[in-house]
């Protein structure tokens, strides 16, 4: 018999490129990714990885593994699903993941009140701008800014996640407000760091501006929120997080800045679990009632200083 609990790591190595990545993936250390990999290869008697300078490439005996691997692990995921979807008790953990600006400055007080009414309830949050997969469990309802696409899930759209540009009024009052996203140029940006470049409106807005226009970058929305709300400059925020912030205007709300669509995903499976499915109509209904606001349809203008 060989360790197949092995199979693990070559599927965190091949979906990574490299060790230090999967170790991050899996929550352990480098040198125990590389000790289980080179078990695996010995008990196989097989090299299933070519090392290059560019990362880890799979030999032909690799990719002809991860097959079976990636066969094992929707096996294993389902076998859970199976067992644990279809509770009836509302009570257990329910895991969720959203983004920065809605998980915490919104999505948090709302689940302390879903605990309230179910004290059996344990909540995980997962605060990531990155979608994360849903189809191996790394969380159980996530609230995304993209309509899904796997078969296996299933989602609801409920509305549009409006961004808007902001600054203080001391900022607006020294160095004046922009008529147009034209006259963008004549100002300081409070800006996204590389990582966030896949999201549509950070692409949009670098489209807008010069480099040595932004003097803050962060991938934090509430970093970038408390920089717009120091004066540093103009930000692009949104307008859901913002117009609660306090001590900042809303600039240029005509700007055709694309939205994010809201969608609550799950796996279908988990439909079944009473406790997944609470949870996921509640979060529904929230934010539904929270719709205007999300869509910036709420926002306070600033005029002219």
């Amino acid at each position: 018999m060989w360790d197949w609990s092995g199979l693990q790591y070559l599927l965190s190595i091949a979906d990574t490129g490299n060790q230090s990545a999967a170790a991050r993936q899996l929550n352990v250390s480098q040198p125990t990714v590389g000790r289980r990999l080179a078990k695996l290869e010995h008990d196989l008697g097989t090299k299933l990885f070519d090392r290059t300078p560019d990362g880890f490439v799979l030999t032909a005996a690799g990719e002809q593994l991860l097959e079976h691997a990636r066969r094992i692990e929707q096996e294993s995921i389902a076998a859970h699903r199976a067992i644990s979807g279809g509770d009836s008790a509302l009570a257990g953990t329910v895991r969720i993941s959203a983004t920065e600006a809605l998980g915490i400055t919104w999505l948090t007080p709302a689940l302390a009140r879903l605990q309230a009414v179910h004290p059996g309830m344990r909540i995980e949050l997962v605060i990531e701008n990155a979608a994360v997969n849903l189809l191996r469990r790394e969380a159980d309802i996530a609230v995304r800014l993209f309509r899904p696409t796997q078969n296996e899930l299933v989602g609801r759209y409920l509305g549009l996640h409006a961004m808007g540009f902001y600054a203080t009024p001391g900022y607006l009052e020294r160095h004046g407000l922009p008529a147009s996203v034209a006259e963008l140029a004549q100002h300081a940006i409070v800006g996204f760091d590389e990582s966030m470049s896949f999201i549509p409106h950070v692409r949009w807005l670098d489209q807008q501006i010069s480099p040595d226009q932004v003097v803050f970058r962060s991938n934090s929305n509430l970093a970038q929120l408390q920089a717009t709300q120091s004066g540093l400059g103009i930000g692009l925020l949104s307008c859901f997080v913002a117009d609660r912030a306090g001590g900042i205007v809303r600039v240029l709300p005509d700007a055709d800045v694309k939205g994010h669509e809201i969608w609550l995903v799950t796996h279908s499976d988990l439909r079944r679990s009473a406790r997944i499915r609470t949870v996921y109509d509640h979060l529904a209904d929230l934010i539904g009632q929270e719709r205007q606001a999300l869509a910036g349809q709420k926002s306070t203008l600033a005029a002219a200083p």
